[in-house]
């Protein structure tokens, strides 16, 4: 009886132990050496895709294809420390679908699906710096990402997607919050989260342009100004 109840105690707390090891949300593997250093090649990617989203609404296609084919380097040149640098397979093949839809969708000058796969680019590159413990949290890169997820979700009139966008801002936010308070951010935080209301009030009238002007002020003023210079 002693050995049964000795036995049951060891697997209680092997049990215990896996739970514990398994966490309440998905990571990738940490970097072998985490210098806060972000490869060049990643950089690329997260400037170019940024700089479609700019120039496809005008059509400069030409501007557009340098910048796809300087993704689609960067991110084959990346692939060769991806896995040692700790970047699970489930995102190198997030990255590898958003950039052919990004090929697919640039050759055939679509605009709205153009702007859509560079913000997968985007999505994806940012949980990829996240792995180097970048000065600038992930997080505030992850706003800047699903800020103007909810400009493509307005532009194509996808509420429902819209307000799947706003709910993932509003919980990334909660989560970076309490750096940017630690970084004199008090101001800028609560012009944001003004911002935030502003965008669910006008998501609940679908009042597209009230929407998209929040959510533009939320992505250029707050986030990428404002909260990148308290770093």
């Amino acid at each position: 009886m002693k050995n049964r109840i000795q036995i049951l105690s060891i697997l209680l707390l092997i049990a215990l132990t896996a739970l514990t090891a398994c966490g309440t949300k998905p990571v990738n593997n940490p970097v072998n050496n985490p210098t806060g250093v972000v490869p060049n090649s990643l950089q690329t990617i997260e400037a170019a895709a940024e700089d479609i989203i700019d120039s496809a609404p005008s059509g400069n296609w030409d501007k557009i294809n340098t910048d796809v084919t300087d993704i689609a380097d960067a991110w084959k040149t990346y692939q060769t420390q991806a896995g040692k640098d700790g970047t699970s397979q489930e995102l190198q093949d997030a990255m590898t679908s958003a950039v052919a839809k990004l090929n697919t969708a640039s050759g055939k000058k679509d605009a709205a699906a153009t702007m859509q796969a560079s913000n997968d680019v985007s999505a994806a590159v940012v949980e990829m710096f996240a792995l180097y413990n970048p000065k600038i949290p992930a997080d505030i890169g992850r706003l800047d990402v699903l800020e103007r997820q909810v400009i493509l979700d307005v532009a194509a009139q996808d509420y429902s997607a819209a307000m799947t966008s706003l709910a993932h801002t509003k919980s990334v936010w909660e989560e970076v919050k309490p750096s940017v308070l630690e970084h004199n951010g008090k101001e800028v935080a609560a012009q944001f989260e003004a911002s935030l209301d502003a965008q669910e009030s006008a998501l609940g009238a679908k009042d597209d342009a009230a929407l998209t002007k929040e959510a533009k002020d939320g992505l250029e003023l707050e986030i990428v100004d404002a909260l990148e210079q308290l770093y």
